[in-house]
This record gives C-alpha cells, structure tokens and sequence, in this order.
C-alpha cells in the first residue's frame, strides 16, 4: 500500500478514535484501513497502536511518530484542498492543441472572448497539424478535424463543417472560373494538404447527386493547413479546405469560392482528451465555451448554411 496512504489512515484513526470513523471519513473500506495501518506498522517495526474492543490507544512509540508526521498530512491536506479549489474555481493553465489553420483564423482572434468569461485560467496553445501523444506532452485537450483514429481518447465533435473550393480573385482573373470538375481538373493548377505523420495527401473531392469526382494530382502541397490557405490566397492555384477556417477570407474578397453547386461534402472538427484522466474544470468550460463559439461563429459568418452529406475524410 501506498506509504503516504497508511499514514494518513493512521492519523484518521488517532483523531476519530475509531478504524469505523476513520473509514467513513477517508471514504474506504474498513478493511483497507486496517491494512493500512498493519502495513505502516510492518514498515516501522513498531506497534502504533493498542487496540480492544471499547477503544484505540496510541503506544508510546506511536503518540511520538505521530507528532513528527502531523507536518506531512497537514501539508498534504493543504495541497489536496488547494487542488479542489482550482479545479472548482477554474483558474491554472489549460493545455491545449490546435490544428494549424483552426488556430490561426478562428481561435487566436477569439481567445479574448474565453479570458473575459474565465481570466484566471491561462492558455497555453501548441499549433500543429501532427498527432500529439496527449500523456507524454502534458497536453489537455487537442482540436483537430476530420475522420479521428482509433484510440483511448474521449472525443467529442464541436462542428460539422462544410469544405468549400476556392482560390484567388487574382489567379481567377488571369486563368479563367472553371465551369466543371472536368476542366478544373484538367487546366488548373491544384494546391493540396497532404498528413504530417503518414504524408497521405487528402484528394480534392467534389460530387453531385451520385457522381463524384477526385483529384490526387496536385502542383503544390502544404502539410500546414495555414500553409495550403496563404498559398491559396497568394494566387498559387485552386484548393479545397474548411468553410469555417476561410469564410472570414471569402467575406473580405481574398478567396472566392467555385463549383459551389459541386460541393457538399461535410467533415467533423472535435475535440480530444485521455479518457483515463480526470478533466479538470478549467477544461471542461473552454470545451463549453468552444462549443459554445463555433455555433455563433457560423452563424455570423454563413458557415451553418447547407450541411450536406457527411464525408468520411
């Protein structure tokens, strides 16, 4: 047993004067309290305590190990409680991760908004577009979107968002609106993401009704989605990425979407977190207030327009 654990078990006994108390006060079982102090005993070498049916006693040995221990568990019990207050007071730092263009386009510009309704929690955001090892790396919480792996992890969707194809009024101006997937495909230049991990390269996917069309063959890729947006936006060719990432773009004329009538295909942003960790307070309401945002987000911006069906990228 937990060396710690025994002794505070043995402290609950001396001050309640009964293992039944003790138990009830410490929230275990009466028998685990009885082999927590015949462990701290086996440990020690000595007897703590006397014990008849009426009555427990401390040995003299163990009136003088509880006195030099009582500065352990008084500053254990201060830590456990300051430990409950930050997690019901929801203050300390949120870890989280977020995809890149996620992070650059919606989130950034919208954290003040989460420290006005919580200022004493502290963010600290990783950006990337790599699979993160949440254990190894401390991280709380890690937004990504599309189809997620198999895993331990909880996941819960925030939104289904729409991918638009768009490019530069710039590019558009100087080669030509394509009318077709056909003729996308075949005259213009395509900018494409492709997985850091796997270097799988997502295909620019359009469909109608039955008919699907899918390209894989791109002049220029990005394994940034921050990256593959500033291509787009610089002239460099036609992509496809997420609505909710670029709306805000297209609305300013940086973007301008195509073949919006070949669109529809639809794909999940969640959030991710171990399922074998406790989540803290302070995570749970950046999640709620995170759910909370993208739905007014997409509103204001059009994004909740027209969910079609959903893709299994």
């Amino acid at each position: 047993m937990d060396h710690l654990l025994s002794i505070r078990i043995f402290h609950r006994i001396v001050e309640t004067g009964s293992f039944t108390q003790a138990s009830s006060h410490l929230g275990l079982p009466r028998s685990t309290v009885s082999k927590g102090l015949l462990a701290l005993e086996a440990h020690l070498g000595a007897k703590l305590l006397q014990r008849t049916t009426r009555r427990v006693s401390l040995t003299v040995e163990g009136a003088e190990y509880y006195r030099r221990t009582q500065q352990v568990t008084a500053h254990l019990e201060e830590a456990d409680e300051a430990l409950r207050i930050m997690g019901s007071a929801a203050q300390g730092r949120v870890r989280i991760d977020v995809y890149s263009s996620f992070a650059h386009h919606v989130l950034i510009p919208a954290l003040g908004y989460f420290k006005a309704e919580c200022p004493d929690v502290q963010v600290a955001m990783g950006i990337n577009d790599r699979p993160v090892d949440l254990i190894e790396e401390g991280v709380d919480c890690v937004i990504r979107s599309g189809a997620l792996p198999d895993s331990a992890m909880v996941a819960k969707t925030l939104f289904v968002d729409q991918l638009v194809t768009c490019a530069s009024p710039a590019y558009l101006e100087r080669f030509g609106v394509p009318q077709s997937p056909d003729e996308l495909f075949a005259t213009h230049k395509l900018v494409g993401y492709f997985g850091s991990a796997t270097s799988e390269i997502w295909p620019l996917t359009l469909s109608q009704k039955n008919i699907v069309h899918q390209a894989t063959r791109f002049d220029m890729l990005s394994n940034d989605s921050a990256g593959q947006i500033a291509m787009l936006v610089g002239g460099q060719g036609v992509g496809q990425t997420h609505r909710l990432v670029v709306d805000k773009l297209i609305e300013a004329g940086a973007l301008t979407p195509i073949l919006e009538h070949w669109g529809g295909l639809t794909t999940p942003i969640s959030v991710m977190y171990p399922s074998s960790k406790r989540v803290s307070r302070r995570t749970k309401l950046f999640v709620e207030w995170l759910t909370r945002y993208l739905k007014h987000y997409a509103v204001a911006t059009g994004s909740a327009r027209g969910r079609p069906k959903k893709t299994g990228q």
